[in-house]
């Protein structure tokens, strides 16, 4: 009698089989990825913003002599004056209000807030335009309203924004026309993305 002697395992042509499914798989799986990498970001992002806006209004309302100018730096130690905040900005004590570091004056830095990571803008904009700083007056209360609109390279309708009111409180903007872009505060207007 003879027996046959088999082993178990995968052929070549198994193996190869399901390494081609699998492949396939990860290609239609990979544009859904990034999608929520991007998704992820811009929301982290965003609420990061909140928070740092959050940073300036209470430390205005610490001190109520004096202004918290928020603005785009490159040197982490004083303004530039350019409507993209992305390559990072500070928040600092600003006694006269003139946006200048003047250390003789009492003015220091508070803090210093990184580059925004993925490519992502960040531009602050009011219903007169793009706004280079934004102040915090010693009460605690903003000196003008307006948006700040983080944008990924999907453009302004994947875009998020935090709405600064008079009142110096914050809220995620919405689309009040119902065209799928969220609104600049005032006016209605569509936020922009560079």
């Amino acid at each position: 009698m003879s027996v046959l002697n088999r082993s178990s395992g995968f052929t070549i042509i198994e193996l190869m089989l399901t390494l081609l499914v699998v492949g396939m798989l990860a290609v239609l799986a990979m544009p859904m990825f990034d999608r929520t990498i991007q998704e992820s970001r811009i929301v982290s992002q965003t609420n990061e913003l909140t928070s740092h806006l959050g940073f300036a209004r209470s430390e205005a309302a610490k001190r109520p002599n004096a202004t918290i100018t928020l603005c785009p730096s490159n040197d982490n130690t004083s303004c530039i004056a350019t409507n993209n905040w992305e390559g990072g900005w500070i928040a600092m004590l600003d006694m006269d209000g003139d946006e200048t570091l003047d250390a003789g004056d009492g003015d220091a830095v508070l803090k210093v807030f990184g580059a925004m990571s993925g490519g992502n803008s960040l531009q602050a904009q009011s219903g007169g335009g793009n706004v280079d700083s934004f102040q915090f007056s010693g009460n605690g209360q903003p000196l003008a309203s307006g948006t700040f609109v983080v944008c990924d390279g999907r453009g302004a309708g994947e875009a998020r924004a935090v709405v600064v009111m008079i009142s110096g409180q914050t809220r995620l903007a919405t689309d009040e026309n119902g065209d799928g872009i969220v609104n600049l505060h005032g006016g209605g207007a569509n936020v922009t993305c560079p």
